[in-house]
């Protein structure tokens, strides 16, 4: 499950990770999110005349990027170190239907669906204290309809923890609903009763089986995703090679369950294809949203899915590395604007754009300081093309992060 939800949104290799790091700003009329800043970390001066052989950067949203000199052979990339101030991340956050096959209002009928909704989440924590959230759920007249302790769980690898809503069969005996609409949500934090994000979403149903009249209440709720799928990443995953001569990777929302060896990505420097992933390179899905979808799963179940190439890497110093790629592109070489083409069948799906900077980094953009990514990840607007998908795009623009849009996020 983690691995669907965020391994499941910078940039700038020109800045370090904590400008991939800063912190989103309120955007949303109705609803804002409230997070707490880290403070500044002074990047430590290199002796004067002494040249190392590798430095270690580590950073946070206030430092800037490294500069080579002559005789270093590159420089290893250090994820921030997570703290014990929980930092949300909204990228990760997916609010879902959990449904039954009774309504606790007509307890003698068969067939009847009702649901209670559910969200997940990530923080990028240490686990050094006990953290206690609460999500408090609204209808769509605005009027409370519950609360619930959110279950906490373990630490993982990339040093994130997920929180998210538990079963509770007592919920479909008192509270769970049948009807649609836009519901909303608060997530507070009871330690300090701080409100870290507020959202609203929309239930659509569709009927399970329409031609059978004992069977008229049954349904197959979800939530509408669409938002998701203008919004891209790009940048890295967790892993215990991100150190070195990393391979940056986009990262792309599709609906329905595909397959990836029906998708080809293609990257442009300019008008110059650079790189396909038809000559090397990872195709795989990142994470799930609606993962409960088991039937019309082009309209309610969403796949986030990640691209890189073997030959596009960024030189970060490891020995050798030109002679094991003697046909890649190096960023440091060919900066400048990059073009990724997203094909699915031969047909094009989708596309976006990034810049890689001088020094060879992702470049931050305008979205870079109003979100919190990890893996020196940047958001970019992904313009989504042909007839693979069908969505509300009209929706998108105000859905996004639940009714969080970034300012400025301009669906192309």
């Amino acid at each position: 499950m983690k691995k669907q939800l965020f391994t499941g949104i910078t940039g700038a290799f020109s800045l370090t990770l904590a400008a991939f790091l800063a912190l989103p700003s309120p955007s949303a009329a109705q609803f804002t999110i409230k997070i707490p800043r880290i403070p500044k970390v002074e990047q430590p001066k290199p002796d004067a005349g002494k040249v190392e052989p590798t430095t270690e950067v580590r950073s946070d949203s206030t430092s800037t990027a490294p500069t080579r000199t002559a005789g270093q052979s590159g420089y290893l990339l250090r994820r921030v170190a997570p703290t014990g101030t929980p930092r949300f991340l909204i990228d990760t956050v997916e609010i879902r239907i959990q449904s039954d096959n009774r309504y606790w209002k007509v307890p003698n009928q068969d067939y009847y669906t009702s649901w209670v909704a559910q969200v997940r989440f990530d923080i990028f924590f240490d686990n050094s204290t006990r953290v206690r959230y609460n999500a408090e759920w609204f209808n769509p007249d605005g009027t409370p309809w519950f609360t619930e302790p959110l279950d906490v769980g373990v630490e993982s690898a990339d040093r994130t923890v997920q929180i998210s809503s538990p079963y509770s069969g007592e919920l479909f005996q008192t509270k769970a609903v049948v009807s649609t609409g836009t519901y909303s949500v608060k997530v507070v934090n009871t330690k300090n009763s701080e409100v870290v994000f507020q959202g609203k979403f929309k239930v659509n149903k569709i009927p399970l089986d329409p031609g059978d009249a004992r069977r008229k209440n049954q349904m197959l709720f979800y939530v509408d995703n669409d938002w998701t799928l203008p919004v891209g990443y790009v940048g890295f995953e967790y892993s215990t090679y991100f150190d070195f001569d990393p391979k940056p990777m986009v990262f792309m929302w599709f609906k329905g369950d595909l397959d990836a060896k029906d998708f080809e990505a293609r990257l442009y420097h300019g008008a110059q294809e650079v790189a396909t992933t038809d000559d090397g390179g990872s195709i795989h899905n990142d994470r799930t949203f609606g993962d409960g979808c088991f039937m019309k799963v082009e309209l309610c179940k969403y796949r986030l899915w990640h691209f890189d190439w073997k030959n596009f890497i960024v030189e970060n110093g490891a020995p050798g590395v030109r002679q094991q790629y003697p046909n890649a592109v190096f960023t440091r070489d060919k900066p400048g604007e990059y073009t990724v083409k997203v094909f699915h069948h031969g047909t094009q799906v989708r596309e976006a754009k990034f810049t890689i900077d001088s020094r060879g980094w992702v470049a931050p953009n305008s979205f870079s300081n109003q979100i919190f990514l990890t893996n020196y990840k940047i958001a970019v607007p992904v313009k989504v093309m042909g007839t693979l998908d069908k969505w509300n795009s009209a929706a998108a623009k105000t859905d996004q992060f639940y009714g969080n849009p970034l300012t400025g996020f301009t669906i192309p």
